[in-house]
């Protein structure tokens, strides 16, 4: 009995490393604009959670081994997201699953590290959503789409 209440501390030990670190990922990725940056905050978080692991391991305190490892595992993961980009191994892992769309496009646009330099240095983000623009031929300025997308309301009648 005495060991599975152990193994219920341990994993809820690596949770804490967890959740640690996807904030430690989170302030990690809010510096990092080029790729490089984003590959140099990687090596950051492997070589200080190999360093805890191996404190750990000197000190004989196995117990706690979860939390570096969880740390690594939540601030590498949060670090890929917050960066906003699939870079590396991620881009591969997108693909093959479909998921992530919206990082592939933007590794595949220019437009990404710009975007990542504005939010990094406060400035006004560049532009990134593509508005139609009412064509000469279509007065409407519907362009095919299927209808109305207006979400605010006309303020006609009031």
């Amino acid at each position: 009995m005495g060991a599975f209440a152990l193994a219920i501390v341990a994993i809820m030990l690596m949770l804490l490393g967890i959740v640690i670190g996807a904030r430690i990922g989170s302030e990690l990725a809010r510096g990092c604009v080029t790729r490089r940056e984003y590959w140099m905050a990687n090596l950051k978080i492997v070589l200080v959670g190999v360093l805890a692991s191996a404190v750990i391991g000197f000190t004989r305190l196995i117990l706690l081994a979860g939390i570096p490892i969880g740390a690594m595992a939540g601030a590498i993961a949060t670090l890929k997201m917050d960066f906003g980009e699939s870079v590396g191994p991620w881009k591969f892992h997108d693909r093959v699953l479909g998921v992530n769309k919206d990082q592939l496009r933007r590794a595949e646009s220019g437009n990404a590290e710009a975007v990542r330099r504005a939010r990094r240095d406060g400035t006004p983000m560049p532009e990134v959503i593509s508005v139609p623009r009412k064509d000469a031929d279509d007065p409407k300025g519907t362009s095919g789409a299927k209808g109305p997308r207006s979400s605010h309301k006309s303020s006609k009648g009031k």
